[in-house]
């Protein structure tokens, strides 16, 4: 098969520790072809939809190395596997409305109707009994009333972004509630979400489950570390490796028909105390940690299904 992955900038990518990397090594591996295409590559003109792309090798060890550059017509490819990272902003739509004129002829993974539906954030609130006490607003007011009637801490997060950025804890008691806010939803022009902050997470941190076509293909536990209140990887939280309880299995069931009716088959949730705080749909992460933690292989399930 031909199988192109669209990706952020090659030097951007932290290769040791990213998942598209594994997918890609182990694809090569059986033989399929990899392309690397960046989205400012991608153009359409004269009925075609293009790419100036790589065809590469991939490897967790080694990277990514680049064999030949091609102008490449989108449609001969078997599968465009869309791994570009948020934020989700106007750029990333257009690339998903781009993507979208591949199909059916292309099976491109996520379905890009899908990413469009499933904002990061907001597509929990599909699922109510399975969330934390919630409010999506961009009224300052709104959301110091949902605190003060709840009584509780809140995560406050920005709608479209990702790796923990932009995310502040205000404390129930914090004297500076009303700066906080205001900051956070930039005077009300902002749409931003407030979630109860759940006190497991300070000592357990959450917990990263992948799933792929509504199956999970593994789990662990991202700690933060000490002094921060967000457990990413990134920003210096630990993986630990992680079973799953029996409210998470159910809570996996429950959301299994709309994931797939959505076309959103490569999926990681973020759960906190069996609460669903977040499902990652542009480029879920966590295979690399498996491979470390567990010495397991999640990503040839991965291309088990792309071969499917």
């Amino acid at each position: 098969m031909r199988i192109g992955f669209v990706m952020d900038p090659i030097r951007k990518i932290l290769y040791r520790e990213d998942t598209s990397v594994s997918i890609m090594e182990e694809a090569g591996n059986r033989g399929h072809r990899i392309y690397y295409i960046e989205p400012k590559n991608i153009f359409f003109k004269a009925g075609r939809l293009l790419a100036l792309a790589n065809r590469v090798r991939a490897g967790l060890k080694n990277g990514i190395h680049v064999l030949s550059e091609e102008t490449l017509d989108l449609r001969s490819l078997d599968i465009v596997f869309n791994r570009k990272d948020p934020p989700f902003d106007l750029s990333y739509l257009y690339l998903t409305q781009i993507l979208e004129l591949l199909e059916p002829d292309v099976f491109v993974i996520n379905s890009p109707r899908g990413v469009r539906k499933a904002n990061e954030k907001l597509y929990i609130l599909s699922f109510p009994q399975w969330i934390p006490p919630t409010i999506v607003s961009n009224n300052p007011v709104q959301i110091a009333r949902f605190q003060r009637e709840k009584k509780i801490d809140l995560i406050l997060k920005p709608l479209d972004q990702k790796g923990g950025t932009g995310i502040a804890l205000l404390p129930y008691g914090a004297s500076d509630k009303k700066r906080t806010i205001g900051k956070m939803t930039r005077r009300g022009s902002r749409w931003i979400m407030a979630q109860k902050y759940l006190a497991q997470n300070s000592t357990h941190g959450d917990k990263r489950i992948l799933l792929l076509n509504g199956k999970v293909i593994g789990a662990f536990q991202r700690i933060p570390k000490k002094g921060e209140f967000r457990s990413n990887l990134s920003l210096g939280g630990t993986a630990l490796p992680a079973r799953l309880t029996q409210r998470e299995k159910r809570l996996i069931a429950s959301i299994r028909p709309k994931l797939l009716k959505d076309g959103l088959y490569f999926v990681g949730l973020d759960v906190v105390a069996g609460y669903l705080i977040e499902i990652n749909v542009t480029s879920p992460a966590g295979i690399a940690e498996l491979i470390e933690l567990e010495g397991r292989h999640p990503e040839t399930s991965v291309v088990n299904f792309l071969e499917a």
